[in-house]
């Protein structure tokens, strides 16, 4: 076996903490369905239930706050996806620039070889779109919701879903 080369940390590194964020996010998922009240997103949960359930029995002409608290978070997710598809705008133009990129040898770590450098500009790139998609949809819900939270009283039954 040869010396260690810096080529190698690609090989251990990545495997590595793409072990450890599945790792993470199964055990989050197993605790998230089976007690949901110890997690973050179960806790976040119970409590938009609760905000919403109030927010419908206030009149129509009193969802004033209901709808501009909606309203501050489509602006913060409208924002976050513009600043994600800034981002993956950027990381495209380094992409299409040459590969004697002074960006390459000073932020890239393991393998500098052209091919392994693309490799990792697209995987970055495509966590930013996944990102940008994601804040797209979150700004799609959060108009329906306002809309939802808006409409005068009708034969519209509203119906929650109960934990188990």
């Amino acid at each position: 076996m040869g010396p260690w080369k810096k080529d190698y940390l690609d090989l251990v590194l990545v495997p590595c903490s793409l072990l450890l964020m599945f790792g993470y996010h199964l055990f989050l998922l197993y605790r998230y369905l089976k007690c949901p009240h110890t997690t973050v997103v179960g806790y976040e949960n119970h409590n938009m239930r609760a905000w919403v359930e109030r927010m419908f029995q206030v009149e129509v002409k009193d969802r004033g706050p209901a709808i501009s608290v909606i309203s501050s978070n489509i602006t913060a997710a409208t924002a976050l996806s513009s600043i994600s598809l800034v981002l993956s705008s950027l990381i495209g133009a380094w992409i299409g620039s040459s590969t004697a990129n002074i960006f390459t040898n000073s932020y890239i770590y393991g393998s500098r070889t052209p091919s392994i450098v693309y490799i990792k500009y697209i995987a970055l790139l495509s966590c930013f779109l996944v990102a940008f998609a994601c804040f797209v949809q979150t700004a799609r819900h959060f108009i329906h919701a306002n809309f939802l939270i808006s409409m005068p009283n009708s034969d519209i039954q509203w119906v929650a879903s109960r934990e188990r």
